[in-house]
Parts: structure tokens; sequence; C-alpha cells
């Protein structure tokens, strides 16, 4: 998750920020299959879990993309005033999953959570990531021979003769 804050500087500021406003946890659930994803819901709680009102809180931020140049991939950060604090957790998940590489949005998908702690020194990030899969178990029989078993009892025969 080294390449999801442009730098430590920003990393803390955006981190003393969300203590500052009350926040003790901040939470990103994310869920998605069938070739799509999507990020479910995003909050800040308070220490009775209680959600944070982030309706108005903006950070100067620098966004995060990719860009391929010359045969090799770049990261570039673009500087994004008063970006809302919700699009920051958000940009902040999405960034540790494509890091993290788990393909949680295709075929059976995956779920899961992005979760600050911002009770401990330093904050704990984890994202936490559950993928799903159908498991199948295959069967062949060959009925070919069209031969009958030897146990079986024939058509006229009685159960108890030999």
């Amino acid at each position: 998750m080294s390449n999801v804050f442009q730098s430590k500087e920003q990393k803390d500021l955006f981190l003393t920020l969300l203590k500052v406003m009350g926040g003790r946890k901040a939470q990103v659930e994310f869920d998605g299959s069938g070739d799509s994803g999507s990020i479910n819901w995003v909050g800040l709680l308070d220490q009775d879990e209680n959600q944070i009102d982030l309706t108005n809180a903006t950070f100067d931020w620098h966004e995060k993309s990719g860009q391929f140049e010359a045969g090799k991939w770049y990261v570039r950060y673009t500087p994004k005033p008063n970006m809302p604090v919700s699009d920051i957790l958000q940009a902040i998940c999405e960034d540790a999953l494509d890091d993290a590489g788990h393909d949680w949005y295709n075929n059976d998908g995956g779920y899961g959570s992005l979760t600050i702690d911002l009770t401990t020194t330093p904050p704990e990030i984890k994202l936490n990531v559950s993928i799903r899969y159908t498991s199948t178990e295959d069967y062949e029989h060959d009925l070919t021979d069209g031969e009958d078993d030897e146990d079986e009892i024939k058509e006229g025969e009685d159960e108890g003769t030999v």
C-alpha cells in the first residue's frame, strides 16, 4: 500500500484530519462479480460507531493515476484541491485494491473492506479481501459396453433363483 499516498506528509495530514473530525475508524466497503465491482459504502465513525457527516469535508489531495510510456508504467499524482473526504477514502481503497492485485470483480467476484483504525499509533490501515469461487466436482461413468451387471436380476428370474 506504499503507493496509495503521494507522500508520508500527505498521509499524516489526511489521517490527522480524520482524527480532528472526531473519527476513530474510517471504513470503505466494496463488492463485485460478473465483470464489475463497486464501492458500496464509505464512512467515518466516531467512538460510539456513529457515522460522522462528511458532506462538507474536503482536503487538498493528489489523485493517483498510471500512465504507460516507452514500455514502462509510471505513477502520476495530480493535484485535486478541495477534494471531498469521502471521495479520497474511496480513492485510497481503489488504489489499494489495484496495488494488491486481487481479482475481486470478475466471475464470482469478491468483497471486503479497507479500514483505517485511528485509535492506534500509527493508525493501522488494513485491506481485507474475500474472493468467491464456485467449486465443481466432475464424475464420468462409461455406459457404452451395454453388458448387464452380473448381480442384476434379469427379466423373468426370481430373486431367489441362482
